[in-house]
């Protein structure tokens, strides 16, 4: 087969011939592709060297849709491999606000969107020094982008000459997309429909042109719940009515008052604690004065055009801001965007509205108004109803079917590879007798817990994580003397951290494994659960603390009637419990991170040994599972007898 003439390695492991086989042929035939292969498998060289030569063959181009930086230069990295005896380009892609070299972009922007459309402003106002250096010199833009369209490169490199030429990074890097057989990028690129629109613009393909990779494809259905989503605060609106107010603008600033009190009277009216769903009326009616079960459609068409002038207002607003070298940031237009899609989403199904009462980050309580995209297909639809083929891959998409359902996959072949771990090097081990189920959340329990984690943490030569199922079991773990008992260094994970502020946090506790070791404590779905990998005596152990259950609040209960009307007899399974099991076997997961890792991940729950819940978590983990009775020196002894082999 062609692919083997692109695999940058001598030797193939234990199951690549058949993933690479797989691959090559689906794509061959337009076909897609769902696999699950645990990390150290080899997964990125394999998918390479499997679309390489169909990318060639049928004039495709390759786009692989990355988690984080570091993943997008391990496909650079081996593409740099495959380079060495094949003709092939490729290109790293981060974020416009990553590829930026002016201090608007970068200091008064927040994310990829943001940073998209002020950096429209300041090239179409002439306010960007390098974007018009990159028209002042096209011949060097020319050479620049040649030279690196002819390899693999990471965005980096050419952020770097760029700055040293006062070049616009982004605007040479896409000179060199539209030659590259590659582009690694994050998945705004592709599934954001605004950040998609330029990107595509800006490779000069259309969607059937691409042969999209995604990795780690496990985060995709709550990325797409989160892009077709949107909610305002009342932070939010009191911005906007300081904004009004300082533009003199009488109407919005009545408007936005209205919708203040309105947001605290529905609060008052429900005595509301936590969340609560509300109907398309809860918000439009009470515009009127009185809460109604009926809007009169003069009044709704009359908010739905008062919306779109206060968006065009917003953006007018934003480019004063930027005449005046103020963060171009508009608020009277997020305001107007969000009652706008209030109002657009009001007969659909796959949509909700929620009020939340959530604490900020200064400790105050506040609250909010949501709009949440029931269904992840709204989103993935409009990417895989056109793309030529899509591979989806990770460790953890067990079951593959669910997977498929929730996003829309349809035309696919689905596999599960056998681990490349040695089974000598995993141990994974059920405690019986601990629980976090609600009912038993006491200080007795915690006790015990933390009695078990400290049988752990004694016999584990290095490093030790200890992940719970949310920040109040966390707080019951340190109340039940955890920190005053633990030996090693403690780090807690802090919810309300700058991410700053974490990162020097976990590289100091990753530090500590080249010493006598240290204790993490943090939480399942959070950062360090599963945006880090742990690798060697980083992670020589991992326990996971309970279940990560949702709390059975408004937006959960909306998710899983919305799910059972679409997946008979599938409602809760893919709305309630299927969430909170992936994200159980993700954070399992974080130990095991290259081939001769030697790690034990311990389930301090019951619940796990059902097959339930055991059928979920990928069979790597399962294949050398025991479960342990609840017998005080139980743990230590399975333990030392693993570590001392």
């Amino acid at each position: 087969m062609e692919y083997s003439d692109y695999f940058p390695y001598p030797t193939l492991r234990k199951g690549q011939e058949e993933f690479m086989e797989m691959i090559y042929k689906n794509v061959k035939i337009g076909r897609n592709t769902v696999i699950e292969a645990a990390t150290g498998f080899g997964k990125t060289p394999c998918v390479l060297s499997s679309i390489l030569p169909v990318a060639e063959e049928k004039a495709k181009k390759i786009v692989y849709c990355c988690r984080t930086h570091k993943q997008m230069d391990r496909v650079i990295e081996e593409l740099k491999e495959i380079g060495k005896e094949k003709n092939v380009s490729g290109v790293s892609l981060r974020g416009r606000k990553e590829m930026c070299l002016n201090p608007v972009v970068t200091d008064f922007t927040g994310d990829t969107a943001s940073a998209l459309y002020v950096c429209k402003l300041l090239k179409k106002h002439n306010r960007c020094k390098f974007y018009k250096n990159v028209k002042e010199n096209e011949d060097l833009v020319f050479e620049l982008a040649l030279k690196f369209s002819k390899r693999a490169v990471n965005s980096l490199e050419i952020k770097e000459v760029c700055r040293e030429n006062a070049l616009c990074p982004y605007e040479v890097t896409k000179e060199v997309l539209r030659e590259a057989d590659l582009i690694a990028c994050s998945y705004l690129y592709i599934f954001h429909p605004g950040i998609r629109d330029n990107f595509l613009e800006a490779v000069g393909c259309r969607l059937d042109d691409l042969i999209l990779v995604l990795d780690e494809a496990h985060n995709l259905p709550e990325l797409a719940v989160d892009l077709g989503s949107d909610r305002i605060s009342l932070s939010s609106l009191k911005a906007g009515i300081n904004e009004a107010t300082n533009y003199e603008e009488e109407e919005i600033l009545a408007f936005l008052e209205n919708m203040y009190e309105i947001v605290l009277s529905i609060a008052d009216d429900i005595k509301l604690e936590d969340e609560s769903l509300l109907t398309y009326q809860d918000l439009i009616s009470r515009f009127t004065g009185k809460k109604s079960q009926f809007v009169d459609i003069s009044t709704e068409k009359a908010i739905e055009d008062f919306s779109h002038y206060m968006v065009k207002r917003g953006e007018e607003i934003q480019k004063d801001k930027l005449n005046q070298g103020k963060p171009p940031r508009s608020f009277i237009h997020s305001c107007g965007v969000f009652v706008s899609n209030w109002i657009n989403v009001r007969d659909r199904k796959d949509y909700c509205y929620f009020i939340e009462r959530y604490i900020t980050r200064g400790g105050v309580s506040s609250l909010r108004l949501n709009i949440l995209d029931l269904d992840p297909r709204n989103i993935t639809n409009q990417v895989f109803s056109s793309a030529y083929s899509i591979i989806a891959m990770s460790g953890t998409l067990t079951p593959l079917n669910a997977f498929c359902d929730i996003v829309g996959m349809q035309n696919y072949e689905s596999k599960v590879f056998a681990s490349p771990f040695k089974r000598s090097n995993i141990l994974t081990l059920i405690s019986k007798g601990v629980t976090t189920k609600s009912p038993y959340r006491n200080l007795e329990m915690y006790r015990k817990l933390v009695q078990k984690i400290m049988e752990i943490i004694d016999v584990v030569p290095k490093n030790v994580a200890v992940f719970t199922v949310s920040y109040s079991v966390l707080e019951g773990l340190l109340s039940a003397g955890l920190q005053q008992i633990v030996k090693k260094p403690l780090f807690v994970e802090n919810k309300g951290s700058a991410s700053s502020e974490n990162d020097i946090l976990v590289k100091t506790f990753k530090a500590l494994a080249k010493k006598d070791g240290a204790v993490l404590l943090g939480v399942m779905g959070g950062r360090n659960a599963e945006g880090e990998d742990y690798p060697g005596d980083e992670m020589n152990a991992v326990v996971l603390v309970g279940i990560p259950y949702a709390k059975p609040m408004a937006r959960v209960q909306a998710q899983v009637k919305y799910y059972a009307d679409v997946f008979p007899g599938r409602g809760k399974y893919y709305g309630y419990y299927l969430p909170a099991h992936r994200k159980l076997n993700q954070a399992a997961g974080r130990a095991h991170r290259l081939l001769d890792d030697r790690a034990c991940i311990i389930f301090l729950d019951y619940r796990v040994g059902q097959p339930f819940v055991k059928n979920n978590l990928s069979k790597w983990m399962t294949e050398r599972l025991r479960i342990l009775e609840d017998k005080e020196g139980n743990l230590k002894r399975s333990l030392k007898v693993f570590f001392d082999m």
